[in-house]
């Protein structure tokens, strides 16, 4: 054995030799700023070069751009390991190897990230192909599609019927699982004319819901959608062809959102910044399906009825019950496709409490998995690949105890005079400025605008200590904290809601800060400060402190719509009484609308009760919809804008305003974001240079 032929006794002398040895071979090559700068400037050419000859990533440009930022990142990381530990005091070598560890799990991470999507699969030419054959009526399996529930609004689940009633589809039925048994709800399935099914008990929250529903389902094919979920009309014709297939088990989509999420609403950043969910759905999932290791994300998703019930339903062993779903269906030799086109929209949480509470839940169960006896580790049949990949997963939520680190080891130096990173200012130029501009820059191309390299670390550290408390507290009790849903709705839109439990780490962190700059500046402090670590930690501190002051505006919940609005233009013909003139949409939801008059309008104002009647060209003529008019304002000299509320509706033309509003293909569009725009987008949201009352 190999194990038995090493040298023990000399071999820690030899490691300890190589790490002086290395020492030599990872020092800066010049001192002047030209040199210093030359490793940057030269993949920065590199960069622009391949952003030139393939300005939408193809396989070779990713491969290029993730061969060499893994380069980089290793090159920073031997830079580290043989130049900057502090191993003078046990100390000072316990806190600088804490750090270097942390940083190995980041760069790793972000390396198998860059790596790893290199390869996607892209199945719209097949769900082209095989779409046909439902289009032509020659393959159409039932379909029962559920809507699990739990607490949302009877008017959330009536928009979200509606729309799956809507679907170009004819063999389909609509189910509500109704998992707190209210009449409202029953009420509702009657008027709209889908099944009702309940339960007597809640065990297992949504899993046991889906599960004690399944007896009564005999569908082939089985839609799953969360309550505030609205399919598009082509929704059954994109995915039910690809289980022609015998060994498709699964098809899932992307969660595409209609409202923004509280981060973007908070900093007024609205259609500047993409829902943070994005890169994950639009881009990660792809690199997955290449390697069949999709995960299912519990909504927007058509499964085969007969494999659900070879793994024995819903599993109800994790909170995450749609991972493990998936999981055991590949486990069983299925395959889970992603079919990355956007068929559906849901809500995104409202507040930023439910935000958090949302993604806590996500890393528990996430972590619950690893205490399975099944699991990706575990289960049979699953390749390496699959398994490596599904354990990038678990890896991703444990990323907050580094994100915690980084945050926490500036302070180490400001306040006690630590050093866990020996190194001066012309170092980090060398080796760590390359690959973090790098990274930036790659970042946002390969992703093609979805995500900014910055805006992910401020996503991070707004959950990074939340998010800690509960990985210990799950590694500890793995089933301490039940199954909670994400509240829909806001009690009170027009209020302004401070979120302390999240704003107080983020303020400790920002005080200690200062005092610790008070502190190495100060002159009762006897020790020498060293000037290349003051300089190093003082710009380590203020990128912190950046990201902490967003973070902290992001914890303050501002006011906002009650209803989503859309953009839409449509002619119409606004009537008040007696009066009448033509008026154009400036915006549509489906609780009202905002109206635009020029001249000439000869409409005086003394009614606010009439009608609204869309006209030709509009796709919604001849609709009329009874209005109140519930505010007006000069726009400018020559624009009158209206408010109106629409009263109630009848159940017919409540249908053509959804199927308008929210079921048209191809309707729910990407962000993308230049970082130029993003680079302005924190300065304004750094400022507050925005008005709020202009953006609600």
């Amino acid at each position: 054995m190999w194990l038995t032929q090493l040298d023990w006794q000399n071999l820690l002398p030899n490691l300890v030799g190589i790490w002086y040895a290395g020492q030599g071979l990872f020092r800066p090559k010049g001192t002047t700023l030209e040199a210093l700068l030359l490793p940057t400037i030269v993949w920065l050419a590199v960069t622009f070069l391949l952003k030139e000859i393939s300005p939408k990533p193809n396989f070779y440009s990713r491969l290029v751009v993730s061969v060499g930022l893994g380069a980089l990142a290793l090159r920073y990381l031997l830079w580290r390991l043989f130049n900057s530990l502090n191993l003078d005091d046990p100390l000072n070598g316990a806190v600088s190897i804490l750090l270097f560890v942390a940083e190995v799990l980041n760069l790793g991470n972000t390396c198998c990230f860059f790596f790893l999507s290199i390869f996607a699969t892209n199945r719209t030419p097949e769900a082209d192909r095989l779409s046909q054959a439902v289009i032509r009526g020659e393959y159409l399996p039932w379909v029962d599609v559920i809507l699990p529930t739990y607490n949302e609004g009877v008017e959330i689940l009536r928009r979200s019927v509606v729309a799956c009633q809507a679907m170009d589809y004819p063999h389909k039925r609509i189910y509500l699982l109704d998992d707190t048994r209210r009449p409202a709800v029953r009420a509702l399935a009657a008027e709209l004319g889908c099944e009702y099914r309940d339960r007597p008990d809640n065990r297992h929250a949504k899993a046991g819901n889906i599960n004690h529903a399944l007896p009564t389902l005999t569908g082939e094919l089985i839609a799953v959608f969360d309550a505030d979920f609205v399919p598009s009309r082509n929704f059954l014709t994109r995915t039910v062809g690809f289980f022609q297939d015998p060994k498709t088990a699964m098809v899932q989509t992307p969660q595409n959102f209609f409202n923004e999420d509280p981060v973007t609403v908070n900093l007024g950043l609205e259609g500047i910044l993409n829902n943070e969910q994005t890169l994950f759905f639009r881009f990660i999932q792809c690199s997955r399906d290449f390697f069949d290791a999709v995960i299912c994300c519990g909504t927007c998703f058509v499964v085969r009825r007969s494999a659900l019930d070879e793994i024995g339903g819903i599993p109800t062993d994790s909170i995450t019950e749609d991972y493990l779903t998936s999981m055991y269906l590949q486990g069983r030799g299925y395959r889970v496709k992603y079919l990355n086109e956007a068929l559906s929209a849901g809500m995104s949480p409202e507040t930023i409490s439910a935000y958090v509470n949302q993604r806590l839940r996500w890393g528990q169960g996430t972590l619950q998995m690893l205490f399975l006896k099944d699991n990706f580790l575990t289960i049979p049949n699953l390749n390496p690949i699959q398994r490596f990949y599904h354990s990038l997963g678990v890896i991703y939520w444990l990323l907050c105890i580094p994100r915690v680190i980084f945050l926490l080891a500036p302070l180490a130096f400001l306040l006690f005079g630590l050093a866990p990173l020996r190194a001066t200012f012309n170092e980090i130029l060398y080796f760590y400025f390359p690959y973090y501009l790098g990274n930036i820059m790659a970042f946002a191309w390969l992703t093609e605008g979805r995500r900014s390299a910055f805006w992910s670390d401020v996503y991070e550290t707004l959950l990074a200590f939340p998010l800690a408390l509960t990985i210990v507290r799950t590694l500890w009790s793995p089933r301490g904290k039940p199954f909670k849903v994400t509240p829909k709705g806001i009690v009170d839109p027009h209020r302004i809601t401070v979120n302390w439990p999240l704003i107080r780490p983020l303020l400790i962190l920002m005080l200690l800060t200062i005092l610790g700059f008070l502190w190495r500046s100060s002159p009762l402090q006897d020790t020498i400060v060293n000037p290349d670590s003051l300089l190093v930690n003082a710009l380590w501190s203020v990128y912190n402190f950046t990201i902490l002051i967003l973070c902290m505006l992001v914890a303050i919940d501002v006011p906002q719509r009650r209803h989503s609005r859309f953009s839409r233009q449509e002619p119409c013909e606004l009537i008040l009484g007696h009066d009448s003139c033509f008026v154009q949409t400036a915006d549509l939801s489906e609780a009202g609308a905002r109206l635009s008059l020029t001249p000439p309008w000869p409409l005086p104002l003394k009614e606010d009760v009439g009608e609204l009647c869309f006209v030709d060209p509009s796709p919604l003529a001849p609709l009329s919809l009874p209005i109140q008019v519930r505010w007006w304002r000069w726009v400018d000299r020559n624009t009158l804008q209206l408010g109106v509320q629409f009263s109630e509706l009848p159940l017919p033309t409540y249908r053509r305003l959804v199927e308008y509003l929210y079921c048209q293909p191809g309707q729910w569009e990407e962000v993308r974001v230049p970082e130029v725009k993003t680079a302005w987008a924190l300065i304004k949201s750094v400022l507050r240079l925005y008005p709020l009352a202009e953006s609600r």
